[in-house]
């Protein structure tokens, strides 16, 4: 994230925020309590205190790029497709349908059946799969409803390397939608 992003919602720029930060000794304390320190004493929201505690543990070098708190990586690629929720989570689902014997992403098998969740604001695809890695796909409308973004999420990774990887298939996977 640049730091123009988080100037723009914070009012302060990545730099200011480490140092903000080290003054106050965040290094020693865990993910939970430099984001309650930056919702309660500094009034950044929920989500902003989250980004600004990982990228601080990044700069840090508690975690790295890609990486989540349980140290398991996980990468993630979307792509804006025309249509509603329900229309980009049938195109999803339309190839997986017509190879049912056969599921499987960059070779690796599902684990399990996959589940499809439905709220008013989003659609969810979710998958395990025989290597431990867990398949997340997020649907949102884009304003106006004509257009929704479909976001791959590919979490569990034990590996940083499988982080390219998955990125490169879902990069591919995804232009053929």
């Amino acid at each position: 994230m640049d730091d123009a992003a988080v100037l723009k919602a914070t009012g302060k720029a990545w730099d200011v925020w480490f140092a903000m930060l080290d003054e106050r000794e965040a290094r020693s304390l865990p993910h939970k309590e430099i984001a309650r320190l930056l919702r309660e004493d500094c009034g950044v929201s929920g989500w902003w205190s989250q980004s600004v505690t990982v990228e601080y543990e990044k700069f840090i070098g508690r975690r790295e790029p890609g990486q989540r708190q349980g140290g398991e990586f996980a990468t993630t690629v979307s792509r804006t497709l025309s249509g509603t929720m329900d229309e980009v989570l049938d195109r999803w689902l339309a190839p997986l349908s017509a190879r049912a014997d056969e599921r499987a992403f960059d070779g690796v098998p599902f684990a399990e059946e996959p589940s499809v969740k439905r709220t008013d604001k989003w659609r969810y695809w979710r998958a395990r799969l025989t290597d431990g890695s867990k398949i997340t796909v997020s649907i949102s409308a884009k304003p106006g409803g004509e257009a929704s973004v479909l976001a791959v999420e590919t979490g569990k990774l034990d590996d940083k390397a499988d982080i390219g990887r998955w990125k490169a298939y879902w990069k591919a996977y995804l232009a053929k939608l």
